[in-house]
């Protein structure tokens, strides 16, 4: 079974750290014991999971679509940090008209 995917995502401020929003706390749960140091702290929202500041954040911001962009230095970070969260983002090939197109993660709704 894949793990399931966030609808959204936001930083928390104190600490400075990604959470991942679900649509339930089960999904939250079935996500946070895959992902090991993803953490579901009890006074906040059981469909938050906490996950350290990743290597190399740069900014987190909307995208088309709904989704939620986390945008790196280098598509070496990029490419960690979803291969920790276990690849549940999505990463776009670099183009001639974007050429930085491949150090940003986008979580929450796939576009096309």
């Amino acid at each position: 079974m894949p793990a399931p995917t966030p609808l959204s995502a936001f930083m928390s401020l104190a600490p400075i750290e990604p959470v991942l929003v679900f649509g339930s706390s089960t999904d939250a749960e079935s996500f946070q014991s895959r992902c090991r140091q993803g953490r579901i702290v009890a006074a906040q929202s059981g469909r938050w999971v906490y996950l350290p500041l990743p290597a190399g954040l740069q900014r987190v911001r909307t995208a088309r679509g709904g989704d939620v962009a986390f945008e790196f230095d280098s598509h070496r970070n990029a490419a960690a940090w979803n291969l920790s969260i276990g690849e549940i983002g999505k990463i776009y090939a670099s183009t001639k008209e974007k050429p930085r197109f491949d150090t940003s993660v986008y979580l929450g709704k796939v576009w096309k």
